[in-house]
């Protein structure tokens, strides 16, 4: 039943990533600062959703390969699209070389993240 805690963590972290993007699309001189909680959300989101499905039993990086890697690519490819429409290349590009380590170790520890 621990799952379902994961799960709706990361439901909460979803649902306030997607409002704090909204607010930075729509707002200028402050929406930089709703980007970048909106994408630390969103990454809160999606460790998650990996931590529920490891406690189920499944890795989610080899088990639901194509659909959550595409999930995934969408999800960068608007949050370039984002942080380019202000002029902030240099964040985005942080974040992706966080996902990339992050992406390391969670294919590479699996027991990293066991209680």
């Amino acid at each position: 039943m621990l799952y379902l805690l994961g799960l709706s963590f990361s439901i909460v972290a979803g649902i306030m990533s997607i409002f704090l993007f909204y607010l930075g699309i729509k707002q200028d001189k402050k929406g930089k600062a709703f980007l970048i909680w909106a994408v630390l959300f969103l990454g809160a989101s999606f460790g998650g959703l990996e931590w529920s499905f490891y406690l189920l039993g499944y890795n989610m990086f080899t088990f639901f390969v194509f659909p959550l890697m595409a999930y995934f690519v969408v999800w960068f490819a608007f949050i370039v699209w984002a942080f380019e429409r202000i002029g902030e290349r240099r964040i985005w590009i942080i974040f992706l070389i966080a996902l990339i380590i992050l992406t390391i170790l969670a294919m590479n520890c699996m027991n990293c993240i066991q209680f």
